[in-house]
Order: structure tokens, then C-alpha cells, then sequence
């Protein structure tokens, strides 16, 4: 015993003759405590009580784990899900990838400008594809001489499966945000606008956008007699309520955290990429029509889509429907056959879906770089497009067609790949909106620190929302360190909030951060994300803690 107790003294006194040489390394372990106790604060608070929470902070530059809170414990990340598709889609392809659609021809071009055979159209799961990427195929088509195509355009939307609904194939069967179908070749998110207009004389038009050869328009719309009126119908005002940031502070105040009050005018807090009903009240001005117009959709036996327009419209008066693509493929392919025509190109054949074969060759494409998908996923928090995304992994892991089952194992071994651990994590699909998606912070951040040793990591970087500047942080943290500082994915559902990503302290350390929280208090969790981020941005090793006041002055400065 006594011998145990002498080793304990010398490896105390030696610990203090090593602090004592080095007054930085108090400042340092003194500055750290101070960090973690305002953090402590934070995730500790009343809001939490009732919820759980998984947060990890840790430095780039040393691997060091700055604060902890159940790191380990796997929750549900709502939308910060993003983060792993895009980065398996990164580590599959790297950087300065391209996405590419291609057109290919099965037949040759004679020197009279005939296409003897058919082209086809193939879809690569670029579900950013507009009408101006076709019309430019189609210029590249007539600038190589093509007068004349004997057979038929074909869509080609292979590379993914036949399910297309996320709400299935991700197992939930709940529609949290209605999506379009989600396939290799789409136009316009896989919808279509149908511009409805009646003349003065009783006539009706019918203008579908886009206009596509693979669809038949059936119109059976009647002309009302009645007439459009308008008019201006007065609500009463109501009295403007308190803002978000004062509600929280008068909860602040009767939780006893009056300390942390003079922070709230800086933060901006909006909620981030959570389905949103926006509502207006007061005076407004309200048209009343008598046009009630639907759309109906059907697949005839040939595979193509018959749409009836059928209802009643006001002579002089427009209204647009909206109506989904039962095969965007199809439909998408139609719109090349209907610019190629304008153009003066015939094509004898009409329009299909059809796999394109092995012998045929590539005449132009739509080339799209992987960053500019990427970046509206993560910026904006894109469900539709991340589902592609998602789907694209499994294709870039040689699956054909690629599956949500085949994107999981290629999501799994990318992780395994990073050397990323993954032990209780749980992907159903790639956008977030699974509620039975799991991950824990000790998960996100060991993703993030990999990802920053990679040679596309500034590129990756560069898709994050940027606090104060853009994506669904725009709002949030402005005018202070954090602004234009942090870079992060959010994460919103019901019952949800997450932000992860990177943050430079006072004195440039790189750091990687993960908050996840579960529970019924979405807003106060996004204030303690805001607040948190706040700390790690204005953290300094270098000044002693009790020089880093959670002031105004202090930490808000810019």
C-alpha cells in the first residue's frame, strides 16, 4: 500500500512540474473544462429531460474527443441521413465526378443523313435533367446531319429497379413528403404541369409541360358560362405574437437559464429542412373561379400514358393541374422524339421504354458534375434528389438494376472502406426521412473526420450549408464566430433535429461536431445546435476560460 501510494505522489508531482513548465497547457485543459461545462449546460437543460441526445465534438488536427454525450448511442438523424449517401457516392466515384445521360444509336447513319435503326435514351439518374439538357441533345443530333430517324426513341431508365416509391421500398409505407418516382432517366422531378386555358369564344387548349410525344392528352374540359370574380375580402389584423427568439427567451427565463439570454438577439433560428405550411393572414386578395379542372392518369396497353383533363373552366380564364409520370422514362424519351421534330427531324417510329443493347454506340450526352447534385442535397436537403443519389450508390457499386437493398450494402461498405464504425446504424433510404433510420454521433463524426482525410474532401466540403450564408442554415447563427464558419448538413423531422459537420475554433483548429436529438422539443433543440456551435466556434485554446465569457461582446463579435 505504501509503495502505491509513493508511485501515485511521483506521477502527481511529475504532472505538475510538466504544467508548471508549459503555462499554455493549463490555459489549454483550463479553456476545455470551460467548453464542456457550457455544453454540459446545454445538453442538460429541461428540453432534455424528456428526450435523448447523441453529440460528439472532436479536433481535426489531433483526433482529440473535445466533449461527449452519449456518443454511442444510435437515434434517429433525420436528414443529416444525406451525409452518407453522398459521401458513398464520393468515395464510389471521387472527385471531379460527372454524371452522365447518354444518347446512343443502335443502327448507322447513311450520308443522306438517315438514322437506320433507333435511338435511345439513357438515363444515368441525373434527376436534375431538363428540358434545355434535351433541347441541346437534340441540337447535337441535327449539327451531326441526322434528318431522319427509320426507327423508334427509346427511354432507358434500367440502371435502377422497378420500385420506385420510397415510401416502399424504405419499408415505412408513410408518405412523409409525397415524391415523385424515383428513376435513372426523369424530366421535370417526374411531374407534369397541364396549362388549361378557355378563349372568350368557348374553346379550350390544353398545353402540357413539357410537351412529350409518350403522352396522349385526352381533353373533355366544358366551358362554364359563369365569369370569372374578384374581389378584396378583409380579415381582421391580428396581433402580431411574439418572435420564436423571444418565446424561447421567456422560457429561458422561467427554466432559471437567464445566463444564457443576452445570445438570443444574435441567433436566428429557423428550422431547417423540415416541411414547412406557410400562412398568411390579414387583407388579401381573393379570386373566386368557377374553374374546378383534374387530371386522370392511365397506362394503355402500348405502355403509354393517356391523360383526361375533365372538368369546368371560365371563358377567358387559365388554371394549370398537376399530374405524375407513370413512366418518366417513356415520357422523357417523347419529349426528345417532340424537339427532335421541331427541329425538322423525322422519326418514323414512335416512342418506348426499352434497355439499350451492348452494341450500341454513343453519339452525345448530358454531362452533369457530381458536386452540383451534391451540393443542392446538402444545402437545401433535396428528398427527391437524395433518393437518387441514394439509388446511384448501389449503381456505382455495380448493381443492375440498382435496388434500395443493393444502396444499403453499397452505403455499408463505403463505411467499411473509411474504416468508419457503424455498429447500430440503420439505412432504409438515403434522404432521412425513414424514422427507422439510425446512426449515433460517434458514427457522423468518425464519417466527417474520414472524409477530411480524403482527396475530394474540400470539393465535399464545398455541398455542406454554410451558417449565415446559404442552404437551410442560411438563417441561422448570423453575425456572429459561427457565421460563415460552419459548414453542416441539418437534420429536421417531427420529433427530430440534428446538424453535424465542421467548425473552426478562435485559434483555426479544425473540428468535427455531431448533435442529434430525439424528443418533442424541436426548437429548443435547435437553439442549443445554434448555442453549441456558437461555443465551438468562439472556443481558444489559447485563452484562459476565465477570459471566455458567453458575453454578447465576447462571443458575438464578428
Amino acid at each position: 500500500m505504501a509503495k502505491f501510494v509513493i508511485a501515485m505522489f511521483g506521477i502527481a508531482l511529475y504532472t505538475l512540474q510538466a504544467l508548471a513548465a508549459s503555462p499554455r497547457a493549463i490555459d489549454s485543459l483550463s479553456a476545455i473544462i470551460d467548453l464542456r461545462q457550457k455544453l454540459d449546460k446545454l445538453y442538460t437543460a429541461a428540453p432534455y429531460r424528456s428526450g435523448l441526445v447523441s453529440v460528439k465534438v472532436i479536433s481535426l488536427r489531433t483526433g482529440e474527443t473535445l466533449y461527449e454525450r452519449n456518443a454511442d448511442k444510435p437515434l434517429t438523424p433525420a436528414s443529416t441521413t444525406k451525409l452518407f449517401s453522398t459521401a458513398t457516392l464520393y468515395t464510389l466515384r471521387g472527385a471531379g465526378a460527372e454524371l452522365v445521360t447518354d444518347v446512343r444509336i443502335d443502327g448507322t447513319i447513311d450520308a443522306s443523313g438517315v438514322l437506320r435503326g433507333d435511338l435511345y435514351l439513357v438515363g444515368c439518374g441525373d434527376a436534375l435533367l431538363s428540358v434545355s439538357d434535351i433541347d441541346g441533345l437534340a441540337d447535337n443530333l441535327q449539327r451531326m446531319g441526322i434528318k431522319r430517324i427509320t426507327g423508334t426513341i427509346y427511354g432507358d431508365g434500367h440502371l435502377f429497379d422497378s420500385n420506385v416509391n420510397r415510401a416502399r421500398y424504405s419499408g415505412d409505407n408513410e408518405d412523409v413528403e409525397p415524391l415523385g418516382p424515383i428513376t435513372a432517366l426523369t424530366l421535370q422531378r417526374g411531374g407534369l404541369s397541364i396549362v388549361v386555358s378557355a378563349s372568350r369564344n368557348g374553346s379550350v387548349i390544353i398545353n402540357p409541360l413539357p410537351a412529350s410525344d409518350g403522352l396522349e392528352i385526352v381533353n373533355t374540359v366544358q366551358v362554364s358560362s359563369a365569369r370569372t370574380r374578384s374581389g378584396v375580402r378583409t380579415q381582421p389584423s391580428r396581433k402580431k405574437g411574439p418572435s420564436r427568439a423571444q418565446r424561447t427567451a421567456r422560457t429561458a427565463r422561467k427554466r432559471g437559464r437567464a445566463d444564457l439570454l443576452p445570445l438570443y438577439d444574435s441567433l436566428s433560428l429557423g428550422l431547417g429542412d423540415a416541411p414547412r405550411i406557410r400562412r398568411r393572414s390579414g387583407s388579401r386578395r381573393v379570386t373566386r373561379s368557377v374553374a374546378r379542372v383534374a387530371a386522370s392518369s392511365s397506362l394503355l396497353p402500348n405502355g403509354t400514358q393517356r391523360i383526361v383533363v375533365s372538368g369546368r373552366i371560365s371563358p377567358g380564364t387559365s388554371t394549370t393541374v398537376y399530374t405524375t409520370l407513370l413512366r418518366p422514362a417513356a415520357a422523357t424519351a417523347g419529349v426528345l422524339r417532340q424537339r427532335l421534330r421541331t427541329r425538322g427531324i423525322t422519326v418514323d417510329g414512335g416512342v418506348g421504354e426499352r434497355q439499350h443493347p451492348a452494341t450500341s454506340s454513343s453519339v452525345t450526352s448530358v454531362r452533369r458534375p457530381l458536386v452540383e447534385l451534391a451540393s443542392i442535397v446538402n444545402k437545401k436537403s433535396d428528398n427527391f434528389l437524395a433518393e437518387h443519389v441514394f439509388k446511384m450508390c448501389g449503381a456505382a457499386g455495380g448493381a443492375r438494376p440498382s435496388s434500395a437493398g443493393a444502396s444499403t450494402q453499397c452505403v455499408a461498405r463505403a463505411l467499411d472502406s473509411l474504416g468508419v464504425p457503424r455498429l447500430g446504424c440503420v439505412f432504409n433510404d438515403g434522404s432521412g426521412l425513414s424514422r427507422r433510420n439510425l446512426t449515433s454521433a460517434s458514427t457522423q463524426v468518425a464519417l466527417l473526420q474520414r472524409i477530411a482525410a480524403q482527396p475530394w474532401a474540400q470539393e465535399y466540403k464545398s455541398t455542406l450549408a454554410v451558417a449565415g450564408n446559404d442552404g437551410t442554415i442560411r438563417k441561422r447563427l448570423v453575425g456572429t464566430y459561427a457565421a460563415n464558419n460552419v459548414n453542416a448538413k441539418t437534420g429536421t423531422l417531427r420529433n427530430v433535429s440534428a446538424l453535424s459537420g465542421y467548425v473552426t475554433t478562435r485559434d483555426g483548429e479544425p473540428l468535427a461536431f455531431a448533435f442529434i436529438s430525439n424528443g418533442n422539443s424541436v426548437s429548443s433543440y435547435k437553439y442549443t445546435e445554434d448555442m453549441a456551435a456558437l461555443f465551438l466556434a468562439s472556443f481558444s485554446r489559447a485563452v484562459p476560460s476565465t477570459l471566455q465569457q458567453s458575453t454578447v461582446n465576447e462571443v458575438t463579435r464578428p
